[in-house]
Protein backbone atom coordinates (compact mmCIF):
# COMPACT_ATOMS: atom_id res chain seq x y z
CA UNK A 1 0.00 0.00 0.00
CA UNK A 2 1.28 3.36 -1.40
CA UNK A 3 1.71 6.26 1.59
CA UNK A 4 1.29 9.70 0.31
CA UNK A 5 3.09 11.12 3.36
CA UNK A 6 6.04 8.73 2.92
CA UNK A 7 6.69 10.59 -0.56
CA UNK A 8 6.22 13.98 1.39
CA UNK A 9 8.37 12.96 3.55
CA UNK A 10 11.59 11.40 0.85
CA UNK A 11 11.33 15.09 -0.57
CA UNK A 12 11.74 16.73 2.52
CA UNK A 13 14.58 14.50 3.66
CA UNK A 14 16.53 14.98 0.13
CA UNK A 15 15.95 18.92 1.48
CA UNK A 16 17.80 18.39 4.57
CA UNK A 17 20.82 16.17 2.65
CA UNK A 18 20.67 19.19 0.28
CA UNK A 19 21.36 21.56 2.27
CA UNK A 20 24.11 19.63 4.34
CA UNK A 21 25.76 19.07 0.99
CA UNK A 22 25.44 22.79 -0.18
CA UNK A 23 26.61 24.15 2.78
CA UNK A 24 29.89 25.81 2.78
CA UNK A 25 30.96 23.66 5.36
CA UNK A 26 28.47 20.94 6.46
CA UNK A 27 30.07 19.70 9.19
CA UNK A 28 28.75 22.84 10.71
CA UNK A 29 25.17 21.33 9.97
CA UNK A 30 25.71 18.03 10.18
CA UNK A 31 23.23 17.57 12.08
CA UNK A 32 20.93 17.88 8.75
CA UNK A 33 23.18 14.93 7.21
CA UNK A 34 20.85 12.41 9.86
CA UNK A 35 18.25 12.56 7.38
CA UNK A 36 20.16 9.13 5.64
CA UNK A 37 19.74 6.97 8.21
CA UNK A 38 15.92 7.67 7.96
CA UNK A 39 16.36 6.60 4.51
CA UNK A 40 17.70 3.43 5.40
CA UNK A 41 15.20 2.75 8.28
CA UNK A 42 12.46 3.82 5.94
CA UNK A 43 13.80 1.81 2.98
CA UNK A 44 13.79 -1.60 6.12
CA UNK A 45 10.24 -0.32 6.25
CA UNK A 46 9.02 -0.60 2.83
CA UNK A 47 10.81 -3.42 1.93
CA UNK A 48 9.70 -6.15 4.33
CA UNK A 49 6.15 -4.61 3.15
CA UNK A 50 6.99 -5.70 0.00
CA UNK A 51 8.40 -8.79 0.55
CA UNK A 52 5.62 -9.70 2.68
CA UNK A 53 2.97 -9.31 0.72
CA UNK A 54 3.86 -10.63 -2.18
CA UNK A 55 2.21 -14.04 -2.88
CA UNK A 56 4.39 -16.20 -5.22
CA UNK A 57 4.56 -19.92 -4.96
CA UNK A 58 8.09 -20.69 -4.90
CA UNK A 59 11.38 -19.22 -2.90
CA UNK A 60 12.88 -19.00 -6.61
CA UNK A 61 9.69 -16.96 -7.58
CA UNK A 62 9.49 -14.63 -4.60
CA UNK A 63 13.55 -13.81 -5.18
CA UNK A 64 13.05 -13.53 -8.63
CA UNK A 65 10.34 -10.69 -8.87
CA UNK A 66 12.24 -8.88 -5.88
CA UNK A 67 15.67 -8.61 -7.80
CA UNK A 68 14.27 -8.03 -11.20
CA UNK A 69 11.63 -4.83 -10.24
CA UNK A 70 14.71 -3.21 -8.18
CA UNK A 71 17.11 -3.50 -10.99
CA UNK A 72 14.26 -1.74 -13.26
CA UNK A 73 13.52 0.63 -10.41
CA UNK A 74 17.18 1.37 -9.01
CA UNK A 75 19.95 0.62 -11.98
CA UNK A 76 18.82 2.15 -15.09
CA UNK A 77 19.37 6.08 -13.58
CA UNK A 78 21.89 4.94 -11.18
CA UNK A 79 24.53 3.63 -13.85
CA UNK A 80 23.33 6.74 -16.24
CA UNK A 81 24.59 9.02 -13.81
CA UNK A 82 27.36 6.84 -12.63
CA UNK A 83 28.79 6.98 -16.78
CA UNK A 84 28.50 10.39 -17.18
CA UNK A 85 30.35 11.07 -14.09
CA UNK A 86 32.74 8.37 -16.02
CA UNK A 87 32.63 10.42 -19.32
CA UNK A 88 33.33 13.74 -17.49
CA UNK A 89 36.42 11.64 -15.96
CA UNK A 90 35.24 13.18 -12.33
CA UNK A 91 35.27 9.54 -10.63
CA UNK A 92 38.86 8.29 -8.95
CA UNK A 93 37.67 4.88 -8.87
CA UNK A 94 34.84 3.93 -11.38
CA UNK A 95 34.92 0.23 -11.10
CA UNK A 96 34.29 0.82 -7.46
CA UNK A 97 30.86 2.88 -8.22
CA UNK A 98 29.71 0.31 -11.06
CA UNK A 99 30.15 -2.63 -8.98
CA UNK A 100 28.27 -1.07 -6.07
CA UNK A 101 31.00 -1.21 -3.79
CA UNK A 102 32.59 2.26 -3.43
CA UNK A 103 31.86 2.43 0.33
CA UNK A 104 33.97 -0.65 1.08
CA UNK A 105 36.59 1.39 -1.02
CA UNK A 106 36.38 4.80 1.21
CA UNK A 107 36.86 2.73 4.08
CA UNK A 108 39.93 0.93 2.91
CA UNK A 109 41.41 4.22 2.13
CA UNK A 110 40.26 5.50 5.53
CA UNK A 111 42.31 2.79 7.20
CA UNK A 112 45.81 4.22 6.55
CA UNK A 113 44.88 8.16 7.13
CA UNK A 114 47.20 10.63 5.76
CA UNK A 115 46.97 13.99 4.74
CA UNK A 116 47.14 13.39 0.94
CA UNK A 117 44.06 11.28 1.71
CA UNK A 118 42.39 13.70 3.94
CA UNK A 119 43.20 16.54 1.72
CA UNK A 120 41.48 14.31 -1.23
CA UNK A 121 38.52 13.83 0.89
CA UNK A 122 37.77 17.24 1.88
CA UNK A 123 38.51 18.80 -1.27
CA UNK A 124 37.06 16.21 -3.74
CA UNK A 125 33.88 14.69 -2.38
CA UNK A 126 31.60 16.93 -4.23
CA UNK A 127 32.96 16.54 -7.57
CA UNK A 128 33.49 13.00 -6.91
CA UNK A 129 30.22 12.47 -5.63
CA UNK A 130 30.97 10.46 -2.91
CA UNK A 131 27.54 10.55 -1.39
CA UNK A 132 26.82 7.62 -3.69
CA UNK A 133 28.55 5.26 -1.12
CA UNK A 134 25.37 5.43 0.80
CA UNK A 135 23.82 3.90 -2.36
CA UNK A 136 25.98 0.69 -2.27
CA UNK A 137 25.24 0.36 1.02
CA UNK A 138 21.73 -0.12 -0.20
CA UNK A 139 22.14 -2.34 -2.74
CA UNK A 140 23.93 -4.73 -1.08
CA UNK A 141 21.27 -4.83 1.72
CA UNK A 142 18.62 -5.36 -1.05
CA UNK A 143 20.95 -8.58 -1.94
CA UNK A 144 21.74 -10.34 1.15
CA UNK A 145 18.01 -9.42 2.77
CA UNK A 146 15.43 -11.11 0.34
CA UNK A 147 17.18 -14.43 0.45
CA UNK A 148 17.29 -13.93 4.63
CA UNK A 149 14.00 -13.51 4.94
CA UNK A 150 12.34 -15.67 2.56
CA UNK A 151 14.31 -18.73 3.68
CA UNK A 152 13.68 -18.12 7.87
CA UNK A 153 10.58 -19.94 8.49
CA UNK A 154 8.07 -17.35 9.62
CA UNK A 155 8.19 -18.47 13.31
CA UNK A 156 11.64 -17.31 13.77
CA UNK A 157 11.49 -14.33 11.53
CA UNK A 158 11.83 -11.98 14.47
CA UNK A 159 14.31 -13.74 16.57
CA UNK A 160 16.30 -13.76 13.07
CA UNK A 161 16.09 -9.87 12.83
CA UNK A 162 16.90 -9.01 16.19
CA UNK A 163 20.10 -11.71 16.05
CA UNK A 164 21.14 -9.72 13.29
CA UNK A 165 20.51 -6.15 14.78
CA UNK A 166 22.88 -7.60 17.78
CA UNK A 167 25.84 -8.69 15.15
CA UNK A 168 25.25 -5.24 13.81
CA UNK A 169 25.64 -3.48 17.20
CA UNK A 170 28.56 -5.87 17.90
CA UNK A 171 30.18 -4.85 14.95
CA UNK A 172 29.75 -1.11 14.92
CA UNK A 173 31.41 -1.68 18.89
CA UNK A 174 34.50 -3.83 17.03
CA UNK A 175 34.78 -1.09 14.42
CA UNK A 176 34.82 1.86 17.04
CA UNK A 177 37.67 -0.07 19.16
CA UNK A 178 39.35 -1.40 16.58
CA UNK A 179 39.61 1.16 13.44
CA UNK A 180 38.17 4.08 15.35
CA UNK A 181 39.08 6.91 13.22
CA UNK A 182 38.34 4.86 9.65
CA UNK A 183 35.06 5.36 8.00
CA UNK A 184 33.15 1.95 9.43
CA UNK A 185 30.17 3.86 8.89
CA UNK A 186 29.86 2.77 5.69
CA UNK A 187 29.84 -0.65 5.50
CA UNK A 188 26.95 -2.36 5.59
CA UNK A 189 27.62 -4.34 9.36
CA UNK A 190 27.36 -1.19 10.61
CA UNK A 191 24.52 0.55 8.44
CA UNK A 192 22.20 -2.31 8.78
CA UNK A 193 21.23 -1.57 12.24
CA UNK A 194 19.51 1.53 10.76
CA UNK A 195 17.68 -1.03 7.88
CA UNK A 196 16.96 -3.92 10.82
CA UNK A 197 15.25 -1.69 12.79
CA UNK A 198 12.58 -0.14 9.84
CA UNK A 199 12.38 -3.99 9.30
CA UNK A 200 11.63 -4.99 12.58
CA UNK A 201 8.69 -2.68 12.76
CA UNK A 202 7.40 -4.08 9.53
CA UNK A 203 7.26 -7.13 10.27
CA UNK A 204 5.91 -6.52 13.80
CA UNK A 205 3.05 -4.35 12.00
CA UNK A 206 2.77 -7.56 9.85
CA UNK A 207 2.07 -9.73 12.72
CA UNK A 208 0.22 -7.24 14.46
CA UNK A 209 2.58 -7.95 17.45
CA UNK A 210 3.10 -4.31 18.13
CA UNK A 211 2.00 -2.67 21.24
CA UNK A 212 -1.61 -0.09 20.46
CA UNK A 213 0.90 2.35 20.40
CA UNK A 214 -1.25 5.71 19.53
CA UNK A 215 0.34 7.07 16.33
CA UNK A 216 -0.02 10.13 16.59
CA UNK A 217 1.93 10.32 20.11
CA UNK A 218 4.42 7.64 18.61
CA UNK A 219 5.08 10.19 15.99
CA UNK A 220 5.41 13.51 18.38
CA UNK A 221 7.50 11.19 21.18
CA UNK A 222 10.01 10.08 18.27
CA UNK A 223 10.70 13.40 16.57
CA UNK A 224 11.48 14.70 20.38
CA UNK A 225 13.68 12.10 21.02
CA UNK A 226 15.46 11.77 17.49
CA UNK A 227 16.10 15.63 17.79
CA UNK A 228 17.27 15.39 21.43
CA UNK A 229 19.71 12.14 21.13
CA UNK A 230 20.98 13.61 18.01
CA UNK A 231 21.41 17.49 19.58
CA UNK A 232 23.10 15.75 22.33
CA UNK A 233 25.88 13.72 20.01
CA UNK A 234 26.28 16.65 17.85
CA UNK A 235 27.01 19.23 20.36
CA UNK A 236 28.28 17.15 23.06
CA UNK A 237 29.84 13.58 21.45
CA UNK A 238 30.19 13.53 18.11
CA UNK A 239 33.58 13.29 16.53
CA UNK A 240 34.70 12.32 13.53
CA UNK A 241 32.88 12.38 10.08
CA UNK A 242 29.31 12.41 10.39
CA UNK A 243 27.87 9.16 9.79
CA UNK A 244 30.97 8.12 8.67
CA UNK A 245 32.26 7.12 11.79
CA UNK A 246 29.53 6.55 13.95
CA UNK A 247 28.84 6.51 17.46
CA UNK A 248 27.21 5.16 20.73
CA UNK A 249 24.16 7.24 19.90
CA UNK A 250 23.69 5.02 16.77
CA UNK A 251 21.33 2.76 18.19
CA UNK A 252 18.55 4.91 20.45
CA UNK A 253 18.64 7.04 17.05
CA UNK A 254 18.28 4.01 14.73
CA UNK A 255 15.47 3.14 17.31
CA UNK A 256 13.68 6.32 17.67
CA UNK A 257 13.75 6.61 13.93
CA UNK A 258 12.11 2.68 13.50
CA UNK A 259 9.18 4.55 16.00
CA UNK A 260 8.96 7.52 13.52
CA UNK A 261 8.62 5.68 10.51
CA UNK A 262 6.34 3.25 11.77
CA UNK A 263 3.86 6.14 13.63
CA UNK A 264 4.05 8.32 10.32
CA UNK A 265 2.89 5.11 8.20
CA UNK A 266 -0.17 4.47 10.79
CA UNK A 267 -1.15 8.12 11.34
CA UNK A 268 -4.62 8.20 9.42
CA UNK A 269 -5.03 9.91 6.14
CA UNK A 270 -6.53 12.81 8.09
CA UNK A 271 -4.04 13.88 10.27
CA UNK A 272 -2.79 17.19 9.70
CA UNK A 273 1.31 15.52 9.44
CA UNK A 274 -0.32 13.18 6.99
CA UNK A 275 -1.87 15.89 4.79
CA UNK A 276 0.74 18.40 5.22
CA UNK A 277 3.23 15.43 3.88
CA UNK A 278 0.81 15.09 1.29
CA UNK A 279 1.12 18.09 -0.48
CA UNK A 280 1.07 17.17 -4.26
CA UNK A 281 4.62 19.15 -5.43
CA UNK A 282 6.19 17.26 -2.18
CA UNK A 283 4.98 13.82 -3.00
CA UNK A 284 5.36 14.86 -7.48
CA UNK A 285 9.23 15.64 -5.72
CA UNK A 286 9.31 12.86 -3.40
CA UNK A 287 8.56 9.89 -5.97
CA UNK A 288 12.02 10.76 -7.74
CA UNK A 289 13.82 11.57 -4.88
CA UNK A 290 16.15 8.85 -5.46
CA UNK A 291 17.23 10.74 -8.49
CA UNK A 292 17.05 13.91 -6.94
CA UNK A 293 20.05 12.41 -4.84
CA UNK A 294 21.79 11.05 -7.54
CA UNK A 295 22.00 14.36 -9.74
CA UNK A 296 21.97 17.12 -7.09
CA UNK A 297 25.94 17.54 -6.83
CA UNK A 298 26.31 16.91 -10.56
CA UNK A 299 23.98 19.96 -10.84
CA UNK A 300 26.64 22.30 -8.47
CA UNK A 301 29.23 21.11 -11.04
CA UNK A 302 27.06 21.93 -13.99
CA UNK A 303 25.70 25.38 -12.79
CA UNK A 304 29.48 26.53 -11.73
CA UNK A 305 30.59 25.46 -15.32
CA UNK A 306 28.26 28.18 -16.96
CA UNK A 307 29.61 30.78 -14.88
CA UNK A 308 25.98 32.13 -14.63
CA UNK A 309 25.53 35.71 -12.09
CA UNK A 310 22.38 35.19 -10.22
CA UNK A 311 21.29 38.73 -8.48
CA UNK A 312 21.60 36.95 -5.17
CA UNK A 313 24.66 36.72 -2.55
CA UNK A 314 27.89 34.57 -4.32
CA UNK A 315 26.84 31.17 -2.08
CA UNK A 316 22.78 31.62 -1.80
CA UNK A 317 23.08 31.58 -6.40
CA UNK A 318 24.83 28.32 -6.31
CA UNK A 319 22.16 26.93 -4.24
CA UNK A 320 19.58 28.50 -6.13
CA UNK A 321 21.25 27.30 -10.03
CA UNK A 322 22.05 24.03 -8.11
CA UNK A 323 18.59 23.34 -7.11
CA UNK A 324 16.97 24.63 -10.03
CA UNK A 325 19.31 22.42 -12.23
CA UNK A 326 18.73 19.32 -10.04
CA UNK A 327 15.11 19.83 -10.12
CA UNK A 328 15.02 19.59 -13.91
CA UNK A 329 17.28 16.88 -14.17
CA UNK A 330 15.85 14.54 -11.94
CA UNK A 331 12.30 15.24 -13.94
CA UNK A 332 13.62 14.79 -17.45
CA UNK A 333 15.68 11.65 -16.13
CA UNK A 334 12.36 10.37 -14.79
CA UNK A 335 9.74 11.10 -16.81
CA UNK A 336 12.01 10.09 -20.35
CA UNK A 337 14.19 7.33 -18.93
CA UNK A 338 13.20 5.95 -15.45
CA UNK A 339 9.37 5.67 -15.86
CA UNK A 340 9.42 4.31 -18.82
CA UNK A 341 11.89 1.21 -17.87
CA UNK A 342 10.54 0.92 -14.71
CA UNK A 343 7.46 0.20 -16.74
CA UNK A 344 8.57 -2.81 -18.38
CA UNK A 345 7.69 -4.65 -14.69
CA UNK A 346 4.01 -4.97 -16.38
CA UNK A 347 5.75 -7.38 -19.00
CA UNK A 348 6.87 -9.81 -16.86
CA UNK A 349 5.45 -13.31 -16.91
CA UNK A 350 4.14 -13.17 -13.59
CA UNK A 351 2.85 -11.11 -10.83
Amino acid sequence: MRKHQLDGLRFVLFLMVFATHYAPNPFDVGYLGYALPVFFVMSGFLITNVLLSANHPSLLTNLKVFYTRRILRICPAYYLVVLLLVGMEALTYPAYYLAYLFNIKLFALSLSPSAAFYEWFLQGWRNESMHLWSLSVEEQFYIVYPLLLYITPPRYRTTMLFSVLIMSIAARFWFMSRYPKSFYGTLLPVCAEYFVWGCIFSWLEYQRSLPRFSPPWTLGLSVIAILSLIGVEFYLGQSGFLQFSTSHYQTPIALSMGFFVWGLWSLPESHLVVRVLSFGPFVYFGTMSYTLYLVHLIAMNLFNSLDLKLPLPQHIGVVAGGFAISLLMATAIWHCYEKPIYALRCYLPYR
